[in-house]
């Protein structure tokens, strides 16, 4: 199913601006947003699999995978990862030029280059790859041990050239923000561990942010920058500094409601003057990258738009700050009124209360995400090719071989007391039993006999405590959960969108969330996940009836 997904975007206020605004779509080769600002498409490519296209997967359900990492170099070179075809795309001028094949990936979340390298961040493999501009591989860089890889935020590049991965330091589970470092990847690839707090570029000066309350934070660096929202402060996040040593940080304004609603702009800065604000449209998604924005070295504000039926890249103009309007009352006013609906549509007169406990229902998280098993050659044995498909990092897997995780497979039920079929009793009895492991052709219809795993609803359902599978838009209304607003989460609620995905909110994260799904995101399976505010655009939180 083609979900759209619609939000208003205005801007966040700082407390010395009085609010006024417009928000800019972008539709068609240019976008204009007032007298002062005009966006340009520079790059639209098809859907698919040929030369210079860019693919999903079936659907969205699940998640989706999606091209979730691009860069534009200074010579206008534009860099996309196609996490689907497992290749990067290269495009100058509007025209595509070549593409290198990267059979290795699982889901690449980003792409930088340097030195006539390009750096690839395996989000779901924990690895950082190098190859040069024929496709050689020249690296393979694991993270250590002792780094997770659901941490990893981004690639950058220094003044020197170097590449940094910035990465969020916090332990495993923990429910709040941790700090961002910048690790050396050169380092890295030879073992060793050079950091630094925060974000490095330029002439040794480092940038980071400090969060300071629910609607306030502050960036640090050779100056200090103040920021106040008017409503919740859902991201903010350094995307990159020019060679200029202008300063670009993107922001998410949350409304306080149950559906994600906000505000998207990119600030431009030098020193602690703001010299520039672009408003960033998400309407019309088909699917949504945690991350749509890229810096150039000289300047230029670019945009992944992802359609149904294309592929765009937008260059953005900055407005001026005096002369940004703001529209933040209006979102408001319109996410009350959404919410109020959405409320009132779900009013039934009976209520079902979940079985588990909120500790009962993350301990059984938990252990499907690390449950431990045996792939063997008897677990790969198609049932049926034409309504089954392997998980990504399945199919590359050697047999025998150990797996962490329940496999993402579409209408499955199978955890660990719970099953899809009365041959078996679970997960590890299916394995036993020689049952197919996983199936990511959700495009198929309903659960597919022989096959074993969970789904994202059957993940939620089954770790709460159901006796039987409960679809997204069950779990989308009051029968079975209630809506909770943004400042009253705690963890284990969840982000559902009906007919598409839900998720556990297991805490923060420096670019949004830290979730616990069931995905086809990339790692197809159970696992601890990130996702930024604006990928949950349209989504509901929701608490499970009788918490």
């Amino acid at each position: 199913m083609k979900n759209k997904i619609r939000i208003i975007c205005g801007l966040l206020v700082f407390t010395l601006l009085v609010s006024t605004t417009s928000w800019f779509t972008s539709n068609a080769s240019a976008v204009t947003s007032d007298s002062t600002s005009l966006d340009t498409v520079i790059l639209t490519t098809k859907i698919g699999n040929g030369k210079g296209e860019i693919n999903y997967s079936d659907s969205m359900q699940g998640g989706g995978e999606g091209p979730e990492a691009f860069t534009v170099t200074d010579d206008d070179t534009i860099y996309i990862v196609d996490n689907v075809n497992k290749r990067v795309n290269l495009y100058q001028d509007g025209k595509f030029i070549y593409d290198i094949d990267t059979p290795y990936i699982v889901y690449v979340r980003s792409i930088v280059v340097s030195q006539e390298m390009i750096f690839l961040m395996d989000y779901d493999a924990g690895k950082i790859y190098v190859i040069d501009m024929k496709g050689n591989l020249v690296q393979d860089i694991a993270l250590p041990d002792d780094m997770e890889s659901y941490l990893m935020q981004k690639l950058y590049v220094s003044e020197d050239g170097n590449v940094w991965l910035y990465y969020e330091n916090n332990y495993s589970g923990n429910i709040s923000k941790g700090i961002n470092y910048s690790y050396l990847v050169s380092d890295m690839a030879s073992g060793k561990k050079t950091c630094l707090e925060g974000f490095t570029k330029n002439k040794g000066n480092t940038y980071t942010v400090v969060m300071e309350g629910t609607n306030s934070a502050s960036i640090n660096s050779n100056s200090n920058i103040k920021l106040t929202t008017n409503e919740l402060l859902g991201n903010l996040q350094i995307l990159d500094v020019d060679n200029n040593d202008c300063l670009y940080v993107d922001l998410f304004e949350q409304i306080d409601t149950s559906i994600v609603f906000g505000e998207y702009t990119v600030r431009k800065y030098l020193g602690d003057k703001c010299l520039g604000i672009a408003s960033i449209d998400l309407e019309n998604y088909y699917f949504m990258p945690n991350n749509v924005l890229e810096i150039s070295e000289d300047g230029g504000l670019y945009q992944i738009k992802c359609f149904d039926d294309r592929i765009q890249v937008i260059r953005k103009d900055f407005v001026t700050f005096e002369n940004f309007k703001s529209n933040i009352s209006e979102i408001k006013k319109e996410a009350l009124e959404a919410d109020f609906i959405s409320s009132s549509s779900n009013a039934v007169a009976e209520t079902i209360n979940v079985p588990n406990t909120v500790s009962e229902t993350m301990d059984n998280a938990i252990d499907c995400c690390l449950l431990k098993w045996t792939y063997t050659a008897n677990n790969a044995k198609n049932p049926d090719s034409n309504n089954v498909t392997t998980p990504d990092y399945l199919a590359i897997a050697s047999k025998p071989s150990d797996q962490v995780g329940i496999p993402y497979c579409w209408g499955g039920f199978d955890g660990l007391d719970t099953h899809s079929s009365s041959s078996w009793t679970s997960f590890l009895d299916a394995m036993s039993k020689n049952i197919f492991a996983g199936n990511i052709k959700t495009s198929s219809g309903e659960w597919q006999g022989g096959t074993a795993g969970f789904d994202c609803s059957g993940f939620v359902s089954s770790t709460a405590g159901f006796t039987s599978k409960l679809s997204t838009t069950k779990l989308a209304s009051s029968t079975y959960t209630k809506s909770i607003s943004e400042s009253n989460r705690s963890i284990y609620d969840m982000y559902v969108k009906a007919g598409s995905h839900v998720l556990y909110y297991v805490g923060t994260s420096t670019n949004g969330i830290s979730s616990r799904e069931a995905t086809t995101s990339g790692d197809d399976k159970t696992k601890l996940y990130t996702r930024s505010m604006t990928a949950l655009s349209g989504y509901s939180l929701r608490r499970f009836n009788g918490w």
